[in-house]
């Protein structure tokens, strides 16, 4: 079965709670986890690669927590996705790093990268906002 990990769902979820907030407040870890009802020691780890990626920023201190790093709008579900996923491959062969040596010459590598840009095409023309 193909499928993205827990880790993009919940990072969706995450992110679609945080996104509904007043952006001028940051919130708290702990209250986005339990609304999308996911750990937050797992949900904290999501979260510090998408601060690192500038999706959201981290705010310290007693009244510390979460908030955008950018409007819904201008995140995609694919950045999100390559984000948590670490890219997308849906083969071996497609893959940036070590592909396949094959791939040049392999008649199936171009089903696998027209299906591969179909889903990346997807996730690009769909927003963070689209889905909340």
């Amino acid at each position: 079965m193909l499928q993205i990990t827990r880790q993009t769902e919940y990072a969706i979820r995450g992110l679609q709670e945080l996104a509904r907030r007043d952006p001028s407040h940051p919130i708290q870890l702990k209250v986005i986890a339990a609304s999308c009802e996911v750990s937050e020691a797992f949900l904290a780890k999501i979260f510090q690669m998408l601060a690192q990626a500038g999706i959201v920023k981290s705010h310290r201190g007693v009244k510390g927590g979460f908030s955008m790093g950018r409007p819904a709008e201008d995140i995609t579900l694919r950045e999100i996705v390559e984000v948590c996923e670490g890219g997308i491959a849906l083969n071996h062969c497609l893959r940036k790093v070590d592909p396949c040596k094959d791939v040049d010459t392999c008649s199936v590598a171009e089903v696998w990268r027209r299906a591969q840009t179909a889903l990346t095409g997807a996730l690009e023309e769909t927003s963070l906002a689209d889905v909340i």
